[in-house]
């Protein structure tokens, strides 16, 4: 099963489970992949702001935990600078290229073809 949204900007509220029931029903092996603006990688990576990393670490987390895997097309409101550099790793994934942010969450690469579910994208 795929499911597709845009403009998380980091508020995962819309996944709880009493405003997207389907969930119950999906396993890792399904997908939920956020079209542009996921925003959840966004503070600065030396920040001394421990509130806020501990935040996105928790908001992440949280993600993670939820019984589907999320994927995310970065959009323009992301912090490249991270997604894109060394704090991030790179491994195949479904055909192509992706980033891993927890172990349920990558970051679609660029220029990149999956086979999802029996579809390319």
């Amino acid at each position: 099963m795929i499911y597709l949204t845009g403009d998380t900007h980091s508020e995962f509220r819309r996944f709880q489970k009493q405003i997207f029931p389907e969930q119950k029903e999906m396993t890792k092996e399904d997908y939920v992949i956020i079209l542009g603006d996921f925003g959840g990688v966004w503070y600065r990576s030396d920040s001394k702001d421990t509130r806020t990393r501990k935040t996105e670490d928790h908001n992440l987390d949280e993600l993670d935990a939820r019984s589907f895997t999320t994927l995310f097309l970065p959009g323009n409101h992301e912090n490249y600078d991270r997604l894109l550099g060394e704090e991030f790793p790179e491994k195949s994934f479904a055909g192509g290229r992706v980033k891993v942010i927890r172990p349920s969450i990558y970051m679609l690469m660029r220029g990149e073809m999956y086979l999802l579910d029996g579809a390319r994208f």
